[in-house]
């Protein structure tokens, strides 16, 4: 672990660093080496799961290599500090974005209520929960694991290698800013039994998944949705 080198987020591409340097540039407050994996940078730096940590100026290491995976798995640690994946579990915040985080998040959960409690059932094969995120800033939605289950990069090895393993649910997190949630909540309020709300809540899991850059389970039907809401954008212009 000492001699291995990584791309991070607040280096130039193509600019390998080791995990000491990494450390000794750590602000005083991070006390994790954050990383994420996946196929290559350019999907890595626009990630979602990146917003918090860049809003901190904390780094986070890209891991590019099919063999990451299991060399974090391995060694969960280095230097004292322990390696943590960005797409997993819960963000360390600090304390003063931990009440003001805990403030909001209650808020919008008394505010969403029922809006989140459909979203949980329509989404029940797809999701294990869906809860309102600490990581987003900019981004509506991601997708994240639990701490100990396998990532969707690891998901995707296997399928290319056409092994199977077991498929595991992840948890959709929702960004309680974004007017997307809004403009949702505004849907259901209006008719609850909305023949659109499905299909909203269909295209929020396919927009997680890409920007995870995992496929979607219906690329037509993604197609299909999209240009339909093109349509209606379009014909709400101003002289429509």
């Amino acid at each position: 672990m000492d001699l291995v080198m990584f791309e991070t987020m607040n280096n130039e591409a193509g600019k390998m660093i080791t995990l000491k340097e990494y450390v000794t540039a750590m602000p005083t407050e991070q006390k994790d080496i954050y990383y994420l994996i996946g196929e290559e940078r350019n999907l890595l730096e626009n990630s979602p799961h990146l917003e918090y940590l860049r809003s901190k100026k904390f780094d986070v290491i890209f891991m590019t290599d099919p063999i990451d995976e299991w060399v974090v798995q391995a060694n969960q640690a280095f230097d004292e500090k322990p390696l943590k994946a960005v797409g997993k579990g819960e963000i360390d915040l600090d304390e003063e974005d931990k009440k003001d985080t805990e403030k909001k998040t209650k808020k919008a959960e008394k505010k969403h209520k029922n809006l989140i409690e459909f979203l949980k059932k329509h989404l029940d094969e797809k999701v294990k929960e869906v809860r309102f995120s600490q990581r987003l800033t900019e981004s509506a939605c991601c997708l994240v694991g639990e701490q100990f289950d396998p990532s969707a990069h690891m998901e995707r090895l296997f399928k290319a290698m056409n092994q199977e393993m077991p498929k595991t649910k992840r948890i959709l997190e929702l960004n309680a800013d974004h007017p997307l949630i809004g403009a949702l909540q505004k849907v259901y309020d209006n008719d609850k039994k909305d023949t659109r709300l499905p299909e909203f809540a269909d295209l929020l899991f396919d927009q997680a998944l890409l920007t995870e850059g995992s496929p979607i389970p219906d690329p037509l039907n993604f197609s299909r949705r999209i240009a339909d809401l093109m349509v209606v954008g379009l014909e709400k212009e101003p002289g429509k």
